[in-house]
Protein backbone atom coordinates (compact mmCIF):
# COMPACT_ATOMS: atom_id res chain seq x y z
CA UNK A 1 0.00 0.00 0.00
CA UNK A 2 2.42 2.25 0.54
CA UNK A 3 4.79 1.46 -2.88
CA UNK A 4 1.13 2.89 -4.59
CA UNK A 5 0.81 5.93 -2.40
CA UNK A 6 4.22 7.09 -3.19
CA UNK A 7 3.91 5.89 -7.05
CA UNK A 8 0.80 7.97 -6.96
CA UNK A 9 2.96 10.72 -5.35
CA UNK A 10 5.51 10.63 -7.75
CA UNK A 11 2.52 10.51 -11.04
CA UNK A 12 1.67 13.29 -9.51
CA UNK A 13 4.34 15.54 -9.00
CA UNK A 14 5.60 14.36 -12.57
CA UNK A 15 2.13 15.54 -13.65
CA UNK A 16 2.63 18.98 -11.88
CA UNK A 17 5.83 19.91 -13.26
CA UNK A 18 5.27 19.05 -17.07
CA UNK A 19 2.55 21.00 -16.60
CA UNK A 20 4.53 24.33 -15.48
CA UNK A 21 7.12 23.71 -17.96
CA UNK A 22 4.88 23.85 -20.89
CA UNK A 23 3.11 26.62 -19.68
CA UNK A 24 6.41 28.36 -18.78
CA UNK A 25 7.16 27.08 -22.70
CA UNK A 26 4.31 28.38 -24.08
CA UNK A 27 3.54 31.61 -22.57
CA UNK A 28 7.08 33.20 -22.10
CA UNK A 29 5.65 36.50 -21.70
CA UNK A 30 3.47 35.57 -18.46
CA UNK A 31 7.18 34.75 -16.39
CA UNK A 32 8.24 37.73 -14.20
CA UNK A 33 11.99 37.92 -15.10
CA UNK A 34 11.48 38.54 -18.90
CA UNK A 35 10.57 42.35 -19.57
CA UNK A 36 7.23 43.61 -21.08
CA UNK A 37 6.36 42.80 -24.87
CA UNK A 38 6.43 46.32 -27.03
CA UNK A 39 3.30 46.97 -29.02
CA UNK A 40 3.82 45.25 -32.36
CA UNK A 41 3.20 48.62 -34.26
CA UNK A 42 6.35 50.61 -32.32
CA UNK A 43 9.95 49.69 -33.44
CA UNK A 44 12.29 49.03 -30.16
CA UNK A 45 14.93 51.93 -30.01
CA UNK A 46 17.16 49.62 -30.48
CA UNK A 47 16.25 49.17 -33.91
CA UNK A 48 15.21 52.52 -34.60
CA UNK A 49 17.74 54.18 -37.23
CA UNK A 50 19.46 57.17 -37.32
CA UNK A 51 18.38 59.71 -39.62
CA UNK A 52 20.65 61.01 -41.90
CA UNK A 53 21.24 64.57 -42.69
CA UNK A 54 18.03 66.23 -44.49
CA UNK A 55 16.19 63.06 -43.69
CA UNK A 56 12.66 63.39 -41.92
CA UNK A 57 11.98 60.34 -39.72
CA UNK A 58 7.85 59.41 -39.16
CA UNK A 59 7.14 58.47 -35.61
CA UNK A 60 5.48 55.00 -34.93
CA UNK A 61 2.08 55.44 -34.41
CA UNK A 62 0.50 53.37 -31.45
CA UNK A 63 -2.89 51.33 -32.65
CA UNK A 64 -4.52 50.20 -35.03
CA UNK A 65 -4.72 52.17 -38.97
CA UNK A 66 -7.23 52.61 -41.29
CA UNK A 67 -8.44 49.76 -43.17
CA UNK A 68 -8.00 49.55 -47.05
CA UNK A 69 -11.75 50.19 -48.31
CA UNK A 70 -11.12 49.31 -52.19
CA UNK A 71 -14.00 46.93 -53.32
CA UNK A 72 -15.57 46.73 -50.01
CA UNK A 73 -18.64 48.74 -50.12
CA UNK A 74 -20.40 46.89 -53.08
CA UNK A 75 -19.46 49.08 -55.60
CA UNK A 76 -20.44 52.33 -53.95
CA UNK A 77 -18.51 55.05 -54.07
CA UNK A 78 -16.93 56.74 -52.04
CA UNK A 79 -15.69 53.84 -49.73
CA UNK A 80 -14.09 55.60 -47.07
CA UNK A 81 -12.92 53.79 -43.28
CA UNK A 82 -14.30 54.88 -40.49
CA UNK A 83 -13.82 54.14 -36.80
CA UNK A 84 -16.88 52.33 -34.88
CA UNK A 85 -18.08 51.63 -31.43
CA UNK A 86 -19.11 48.28 -31.01
CA UNK A 87 -21.84 47.37 -27.93
CA UNK A 88 -21.62 43.52 -26.89
CA UNK A 89 -25.24 42.00 -25.84
CA UNK A 90 -23.83 41.59 -22.20
CA UNK A 91 -22.51 45.04 -21.88
CA UNK A 92 -25.58 47.20 -22.95
CA UNK A 93 -25.69 49.54 -19.99
CA UNK A 94 -23.43 52.49 -20.05
CA UNK A 95 -19.87 52.09 -20.13
CA UNK A 96 -17.01 54.22 -20.07
CA UNK A 97 -15.36 51.85 -22.48
CA UNK A 98 -16.32 50.00 -26.27
CA UNK A 99 -14.23 48.28 -28.16
CA UNK A 100 -13.14 50.53 -31.43
CA UNK A 101 -12.88 48.80 -35.18
CA UNK A 102 -12.53 49.66 -38.47
CA UNK A 103 -15.36 49.38 -40.88
CA UNK A 104 -16.15 50.60 -44.56
CA UNK A 105 -18.64 53.17 -45.08
CA UNK A 106 -20.53 54.40 -48.00
CA UNK A 107 -23.45 56.86 -47.63
CA UNK A 108 -25.33 55.52 -44.53
CA UNK A 109 -23.93 51.97 -44.81
CA UNK A 110 -21.46 50.35 -42.99
CA UNK A 111 -19.08 47.16 -44.24
CA UNK A 112 -16.76 44.78 -42.94
CA UNK A 113 -13.44 45.31 -44.70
Amino acid sequence: MDQEATSRRFIFALLMITTVVHSCAAHPGLLPSSPSPSPANVMPIAEVPKPSKGVIMKKAERGSSPVTCNSKCNECEPCRPVEVSIRTVDNLQESEYYPQVWKCMCDNNIFSP
